[in-house]
């Protein structure tokens, strides 16, 4: 089995299971942290010294519960998971409108005042908590409604890098180098945020951004190669504001330990990359010599009987619109059975080659050359009319008699159809050239003879029409 495909099959389950897994986290975390604030309890442990504000802990609780959903074939179990992802939307706008100063009091202005004020842990989420919150509920309600794909997506990105950037900056207030509103984000509530878009990303993998990660392609090979790349920024800013604060390395060694270790992920990243397009260079040039090889007769070099077939059948099926006309004409060499008799079949390959060699030196660039089979031969030309192949049908006869063969003088009998009427075949074209052949030879041989229908034989006016006509 192809190995691509093996990893594709696995990282279509990984994604489904990160979905699931992930869900179940959001909905555990969120339901702590809910439970802490009415309990006021440490349920849940707060990273970097602040707790997951309420509002953005019934956001993941929310959220959780829509995402353990979103592969339900149940009509009514989606609705009401978009239910709950509009509730996400409906709890960060809230927020956002508190923050906005034109004197709204929310939900959690009103809880606050409700319970006395000053509540621990806050009621109102922070200002980025509450964008990628509105960003998160909408992800869920494109994804659970199959709408605006590409919308869907650029939500999850716009999640992605709130959470990240805020994972990022909490490495500056580990060095006690001041607050931001990035650093107002609580860590949990970034980490849960990176979570949760990728949860939703992974719950429908074959389409979005996550479909080239699952596909059998190259594209997909370095996808999953790649992807864990999307990490070693937070997890070097993280490691090394670690060394330099907790450990009380210096802060040039640090800085200096960070560059080295991001120019090294940098040459892995791109020595990955340049081997998998080798190996998708090699498997390439592999695989077109394969077909070559397929395709083409050993002896003469020709194109053999199975692209004859594929050739005629890609002409004959293209827009009838647009589709250009096209003639054969069938070569079959005359008393070639004698031939090979007096001088032996090494002497008849020998001919088959040259009679090759003369047919594609013969031909224009855009047609083809194709050993029907034994000494036959069937030549595509591309843009011709039937009135057009007596002239070069007498070119290919003249090179054919006047070739310096070594043994005895060799000749040819051709005879030629148009692809003019909108019903045929590849098999029906191929059966009117083969009866113009069988004319030609019973006619004397070394001539051409031509078939076809009246609107074939009426395609021109000049002499060539004329004498096909006669």
């Amino acid at each position: 089995m192809n190995p691509e495909f093996v990893q594709s099959r696995w990282a279509l389950r990984g994604y489904l299971l990160y979905s699931r897994l992930a869900s179940l986290l959001m909905v555990a975390v969120g339901l702590g942290s809910s439970l802490e604030w009415a309990a006021q309890v440490e349920l849940v442990p707060d990273l970097g010294g602040r707790d997951m504000r309420l509002t953005a802990a019934l956001c993941v609780l929310l959220s959780g519960l829509a995402l353990a959903v979103v592969g339900s074939g149940r009509r009514w179990v989606r609705r009401l998971a978009s239910l709950l992802c509009a509730l996400v939307v409906m709890l960060a706008a809230d927020s956002l409108l508190e923050y906005a100063g034109v004197g709204y009091r929310g939900i959690a202005a009103g809880l606050d005042a409700a319970f006395g004020g000053g509540l621990r842990p806050p009621v109102r989420m922070a200002e980025l908590a509450a964008c990628g919150f509105l960003l998160l509920g909408g992800q869920g309600l494109l994804i659970l409604n199959a709408r605006a794909l590409a919308l869907r997506e650029l939500f999850g990105l716009g999640v992605l890098a709130i959470a990240m950037a805020s994972l990022a900056s909490f490495a500056f207030v580990l060095a006690q180098q001041g607050e931001g509103m990035l650093q107002r984000l609580p860590i949990l509530t970034g980490v849960l945020l990176l979570i949760a878009a990728l949860g939703w990303m992974s719950s429908v993998p074959t389409t979005g951004l996550t479909r080239v990660s699952t596909a059998a392609t190259l594209g997909g090979v370095l996808a999953r190669s790649l992807l864990p790349a999307l990490l070693l920024p937070l997890v070097y800013t993280f490691t090394f504001k670690l060394l330099e604060t907790r450990l009380g390395m210096p802060q040039i060694v640090a800085s200096t330990l960070g560059a080295v270790f991001t120019g090294g992920s940098l040459a892995w990243m791109i020595w990955l990359v340049a081997a998998l397009l080798d190996r998708s260079e090699r498997l390439r040039e592999t695989s077109l010599h394969l077909r070559d090889v397929a395709d083409t007769d050993a002896l003469t070099g020709l194109g053999n009987r199975r692209k004859l077939d594929a050739t005629l059948e890609g002409l004959l099926h293209a827009d009838r619109r647009q589709r250009l006309p096209f003639s054969l004409l069938m070569l079959d060499l005359d008393h070639f059975k004698s031939y090979n008799d007096t001088f032996g079949h090494q002497a008849g390959d020998d001919a088959l080659r040259e009679i090759g060699r003369l047919l594609r030196a013969e031909l224009r660039p855009e047609d083809a050359a194709f050993r029907y089979g034994g000494e036959e031969f069937v030549l595509v030309l591309h843009g011709v009319r039937l009135y057009q192949l007596p002239a070069i049908a007498e070119r290919v006869l003249h090179a054919v008699r006047a070739n310096a063969w070594p043994l005895r003088p060799l000749t040819i009998s051709i005879g030629g159809a148009e692809a003019c009427d909108a019903d045929v075949t590849a098999a029906s074209l191929l059966q009117r050239a083969d009866a113009a052949l069988y004319r030609a030879k019973h006619g004397g041989r070394d001539r051409f003879e031509t078939t076809g229908c009246a609107e074939c034989l009426a395609g021109g006016s000049g002499p060539e029409a004329v004498r096909a006509r006669s």
